[in-house]
């Protein structure tokens, strides 16, 4: 293989969290990048509420993101803290913790809570220009040292370097590895919101404002709580920080996520997706009776219009496969269930370990194949890690079948 004589110029398919973070480093190292999106507007479509960002995503945003918006994504998060991992009845009787209450902070280790959509809005600062959205990419056709993305309107992209990022159900990972599989693990998810103003706080119990706190109910039925609380109203934080970042203003609130086997909706499947929002929340109230009073409160609190169901998959990885100068990130590649919020986190170390590779590759003049090999190796690792653990954990929390170690 001959040795580039510049950097590679690189086109990622998809503008989600991983996908966009990708792009923010590889600009920070002066490398051409093009993102092209199916969505019609990065807010076309409702992708869930608050993140979880760990110490790997967030080592992988600073190493991304300029300071000021590093800085901007701090200021509208929730405060750093511990996980606990506790759960709760649906009596609210606390059933076990992984951490006791009252774990010193350690900044190391710690964690921090981001709205999705707000995430979404810091990382597409800067990349206007590069960032098309309306553009569904179907596949691609390697030739040489040019990759050829096509495009369902029947145009195409010519790059050095393909990154596929567009999810669980990207064609291009289809073409790509056809063995990969997709799990459905069976469950699935009716997710709300409510608002978090001073009189919900007059009455949801303290403990229940930190992390994630599912509440194990009957029949199979887990509603996981979380809030988000910036530190920062993100108004402030946009002035103080980066003014030119467009950032929509996003109150405190708290999301549930109710989660059972498909078979325990009251409705049948097809019948729970063709539901509309106020559907889904009556859905939502109707399997709760009998709960406590305040997860009742809150399910009923909710914003119903914003109301909306998903299926929960995973994509175990498959075999070893030989680096081309296609390769692939986040959710397409290892997605993961919701338990312990490392979906996310595994996509943004993907993006940071990826543009770290192929940067070097580029100051070197080393061929980019060569990088993307030590990024898949390095993946493969951490990535089975995080999608088997999301498995035990969903036989755990949310009680499915056996998942692991498939």
């Amino acid at each position: 293989m001959n040795k580039p004589t510049r950097a590679p110029r690189v086109v990622i398919s998809g503008a989600g969290v991983g996908g966009l973070c990708l792009a923010q480093g590889l600009r920070a190292h002066g490398i051409d990048v093009a993102v092209y999106e199916a969505d019609r507007t990065a807010d076309s479509r409702l992708q869930g509420y608050r993140l979880r960002i760990d110490e790997f995503g967030r080592a992988a945003l600073a190493a991304c993101l300029p300071e000021r918006l590093y800085a901007l994504l701090e200021a509208t998060s929730n405060r750093l803290y511990m996980p606990r991992g506790v759960t709760y009845d649906e009596q609210l009787n606390e059933l076990g913790a992984h951490r006791p209450a009252g774990t010193p902070l350690d900044p190391a280790r710690a964690s921090m809570v981001v709205n999705r959509r707000t995430l979404r809005q810091v990382l597409l600062t800067g990349l206007r220009e590069v960032v098309h959205f309306g553009r569904t990419v179907v596949g691609y056709e390697a030739a040489g040292d040019t990759v050829h993305v096509r495009f369902a309107d029947g145009a195409s992209e010519a790059a050095e370097v393909f990154v596929i990022a567009d999810g669980i159900n990207s064609l291009a990972r289809q073409q790509r590895l056809p063995h990969a599989q997709v799990l459905d693990t069976g469950l699935r998810g009716v997710y709300g919101h409510m608002a978090l103003d001073a009189e919900a706080l007059s009455w949801i119990p303290p403990e229940l404002l930190g992390g994630s706190r599912p509440v194990l109910g009957p029949d199979r039925r887990t509603l996981a709580l979380g809030v988000f609380r910036p530190r920062t109203p993100i108004p402030e934080a946009v002035r103080r920080h980066a003014p030119e970042a467009e950032l929509d203003p996003v109150g405190d609130y708290l999301k549930w996520t109710l989660v059972a086997p498909a078979e325990g909706y009251p409705v049948p499947e097809d019948e729970l997706f063709a539901a509309g929002p106020l559907q889904l929340h009556a859905l939502a109230t109707e399997m709760t009776e009998g709960w406590h009073p305040v997860l009742r409160r809150m399910v009923a609190r909710a914003h119903r219009e914003s109301t909306f169901a998903l299926s929960i998959r995973a994509v175990p990885l498959p075999e070893r496969w030989e680096p081309s100068r296609i390769t692939l990130l986040g959710d397409c590649i290892h997605a993961t269930t919701p338990v312990g919020g490392v979906g996310a986190n595994t996509a943004l170390r993907d993006a940071a370990l990826l543009s770290s590779h192929l940067a070097t590759a580029a100051e070197r003049g080393t061929h980019p194949v060569a990088a993307i090999a030590a990024y898949e190796d390095a993946m493969r690792g951490y990535a089975h890690q995080a999608v088997q653990g999301s498995l035990r954990g969903a036989e755990t929390v949310f009680r499915a079948r056996r998942l692991a170690g498939v």
